[in-house]
């Protein structure tokens, strides 16, 4: 295998920012990515994983040894009456993986289609949307620690999955590579349409007396995503570029009482007394919706969505969102986080 050098990653990431790797190479066996890691140690190049660039804010120089997972291989591993089990390859788009699961019978994902990205990178942000979160249908996470070349196997439980968080961003952050996510998923359809206009949409279905299908939710969905996110390839986004914040229950009742309309919600597996607040919604009541900074831009019809230009740099980007966080926090007293990464 050659490492390139001074590899442009423009194209690697959905925010389209400039930046090169040092070194940059992508593995299509597991053979392969052990030739790299001990190549990366003899050359003392750090290594830095690479999914589908869909979470990250690229830095203008990424140090060490950039790598890419381009296996894409799916194994069933077993099966009963009511569920069945797949390795899948970490280098697989996970839309494709979505469609695949439906064409083999599986059903539990459809509510995460078209969200963009690799499989091995769902488990590290717990990728979630319309009422279902990736580690509810994760039954095993596969790989190996960089720091010491060991393979590990996390169950579900040891993945430690909570809003957008797992054990892979927080003791394993930047020392672990992903390698396979093991999927439990159900032989029965059924259908998660408590979401508001999933649920028009199933009302709409039921009306006529038709059968409603794994299919048509995937349809759904990626619908509503496309009227409300822009297309990476048109417009450079990372989807939601903050997180909803989780705050206490407290705090929330007070600022309902100041802000009646602001979207509260449930915390999935929440052991404390918390809730989550609509971020898009707090952004827009402080005016960013549609508004730019420079060649960056809050998205016209997402607030939740930062968008930019072609030419935009990281500090574009950074400085609209530093002042989104400050706008926010002196309205409601919240901090905004931000999804994607640095990654450099």
């Amino acid at each position: 295998m050659q490492l390139l050098t001074e590899y442009d990653l423009s194209q690697f990431n959905t925010l389209a920012l400039p930046g090169k790797a040092e070194c940059f190479c992508r593995f299509s066996s597991i053979s392969e990515l052990l030739s790299l890691l001990q190549r990366a140690k003899k050359e003392k190049l750090t290594i830095k994983v690479l999914g589908g660039g869909s979470n990250i804010i690229l830095q203008p120089r990424v140090s060490g040894l950039v790598i890419q997972s381009a296996m894409q291989q799916v194994v069933k591993l077993s099966e009963d009456n009511d569920s069945v089990t797949y390795a899948v390859d970490a280098g697989l788009n996970w839309h494709q993986w979505v469609l695949n699961s439906i064409k083999l019978n599986a059903y539990g994902l459809e509510n995460l289609a078209l969200i963009p990205g690799s499989v091995g990178a769902s488990p590290v942000q717990n990728i979630g949307a319309y009422g279902v979160e990736v580690g509810q249908l994760i039954e095993e996470v596969r790989g190996i620690q960089l720091s010491t070349g060991q393979w590990m196997s996390f169950s579900t439980e040891q993945c430690n999955f909570s809003y957008r968080d797992s054990v892979f961003k927080q003791q394993f952050k930047n020392d672990f590579i992903i390698t396979q996510v093991v999927f439990k998923l159900s032989k029965i359809f059924d259908p998660q349409v408590s979401y508001a206009p999933l649920k028009r949409m199933a009302g709409s279905l039921c009306a006529e007396q038709e059968e409603l299908t794994a299919q048509q939710v995937v349809e759904w969905v990626v619908d509503v995503r496309n009227s409300k996110l822009p297309d990476p390839v048109n417009i450079p986004n990372a989807g939601s570029f903050f997180t909803n914040p989780i705050i206490d229950k407290a705090q929330a009742g007070e600022l309902l009482k100041q802000f009646p309309a602001m979207p509260v919600y449930a915390v999935i597996n929440s052991i404390r007394e918390e809730v989550k607040v609509a971020a898009g919604w707090l952004i827009e009541q402080c005016g960013w919706k549609g508004r730019s900074l420079g060649l960056a831009r809050m998205h016209d019809q997402q607030s939740l969505v930062l968008t930019l230009q072609v030419g935009a740099s990281q500090q574009d980007l950074l400085a609209i969102q530093q002042a989104v966080q400050a706008d926010v926090m002196a309205k409601f007293g919240i901090q905004l986080n931000p999804e994607p990464q640095p990654f450099g």
